[in-house]
């Protein structure tokens, strides 16, 4: 955990501290109290659903140094920096730190793979030194900066996610962070119900690649429909990577999850094709950071896929996969290809559920992904929800419609056998995992 003067906490917001200024360096910034250590900034955050100020005392029964608050609090004698807002104080904070950094810092955006690929990245620049990185999906207006406070001094790579679910996001985030390498992953229809188009998000996540100046590189596919649009807006040196293309660093499957770059062989950590786009990502930054393949290898050795993120576990031999932390277009494609591809025996059934923030595209979405199952070698398929009713299945597998996750977890057990598999996939807020917690309950 980095720590702080206290003088330059107050010069990075332009404020004097009042009550006093801490004892000693300030060890850590914190907005949630529950996790809050002694010695830490805790920082007041207004939400939709709370206010942090009313936690402030809280916060120094628990050792806070001292706290970062809006104008309008006025109940304690402990050290306290006063702000207009205490966001835009959590971004001046991260920004001051930011200008003594001597590490680089990586920043990842995309519609889909940004966890996957942040991860990948982190893991092998971690063999070659100290490398800090986003805490699973920290990636917001709040969780971005709280993650660049958190950064050790001498930490030597930085890997940070920058997501965004409305127009502007990404620009400001990416301002803040001032990356000295842009990677931007899969674009497609997520977050849609704020965009009016697909372009409209390609061009959002086009603003991490404008941040990063002339002497910087942004990683692109180069078989991506927006590779143009995203080179003619960057100052930086573009390295491209393709799948079975043309490209900086072309990556082709030469056996069952075993990808080729340059003559050399990487062995995947998860099945599918959208792993090996994933992988040759993070494999081009380590080959740019000058890095040996067989440290690159090092460290896709060591991924392991965050939770409920292709999850494996089996339960009376049957073989669940968890994918249900998120889903969208393109994921949800990628995740019911990659276990129909699957080899061995047994049944395999796919319990989908709906699609969030696709807007007024919703409808087509859902019917469209139907089509593509229909298309697929399933053996059944369970909807789950009022979205998960709009993907409408006719082909030859058994299908199934239900409201609950308890009817579901019934349906399954009722057809399902040992050596049978079963996928998990839907939107986070579809709480699919539920499935298997009843399933396991039943």
């Amino acid at each position: 955990m980095p720590e702080f003067r206290p003088g330059e906490l107050s010069q990075w917001v332009s404020r004097l501290w009042k009550n006093g200024m801490p004892e000693g360096k300030v060890t850590g910034i914190c907005h949630d109290t529950r996790t809050l250590k002694p010695g830490n900034l805790y920082v007041a955050i207004t939400g939709d659903h709370f206010d942090g100020h009313e936690f402030v005392d809280e916060a120094f029964r628990r050792g806070a140094a001292g706290a970062l608050v809006e104008d309008r609090f006025r109940w304690t004698d402990n050290p306290i920096l006063k702000v207009d807002n205490t966001i835009k104080g959590l971004h001046e904070l991260a920004s001051g730190y930011r200008k003594k950094w001597i590490s680089v810092p990586v920043g990842i955006t995309g519609s889909v793979g940004k966890t996957t690929v942040k991860e990948m990245c982190a893991d092998i620049l971690s063999v070659k030194g100290e490398t800090h990185r986003t805490a699973g999906n920290y990636n917001n207006h709040i969780g971005l900066p709280l993650t660049m406070l958190a950064m050790p001094a001498k930490a030597r790579y930085g890997v940070f996610e920058i997501g965004m679910n409305q127009p502007g996001e990404i620009s400001g985030l990416a301002y803040l962070l001032q990356p000295k390498i842009g990677i931007i992953t899969d674009i497609c229809n997520a977050h849609r119900e704020r965009f009016q188009s697909l372009e409209e998000i390609a061009r959002e996540k086009m603003k991490l690649a404008e941040r990063v100046p002339g002497s910087g590189i942004v990683i692109l596919d180069r078989d991506s429909e927006w590779y143009a649009m995203i080179r003619q807006h960057t100052c930086a040196t573009v390295v491209t990577v393709s799948f079975e293309g043309v490209g900086d660093y072309v990556g082709r499957r030469v056996g069952e999850g075993v990808l080729n770059v340059d003559g050399v062989n990487y062995t995947m950590p998860l099945p599918g094709e959208h792993i090996m786009r994933n992988a040759l990502r993070a494999i081009a930054l380590g080959r740019e950071m000058n890095m040996d393949p067989e440290d690159i290898a090092e460290g896709l050795r060591r991924f392991k896929a965050p939770p409920m993120r292709w999850q494996e576990t089996k339960f009376n031999g049957i073989h669940f996969i968890n994918d249900a932390y998120n889903a969208n277009p393109l994921s949800m494609r990628a995740g019911l290809r990659t276990f129909d591809n699957l080899p061995g025996s047994g049944k395999k059934w796919a319990v989908i559920g709906g699609m969030h923030e696709l807007g007024s595209t919703a409808d087509e979405e859902h019917a469209a992904l139907g089509q593509f199952i229909d298309g697929l070698g399933l053996d059944g398929v369970v909807t789950v929800g009022e979205l998960g009713r709009l993907i409408s299945c006719t082909g030859p597998q058994a299908v199934f419609q239900c409201s609950k996750t308890d009817e579901a977890a019934q349906i399954l057990k009722n057809h399902l056998a040992p050596g049978d598999r079963v996928l998990l996939k839907a939107s986070r807020s579809e709480q699919l995992e539920r499935v298997l917690t009843r399933f396991k309950e039943s």
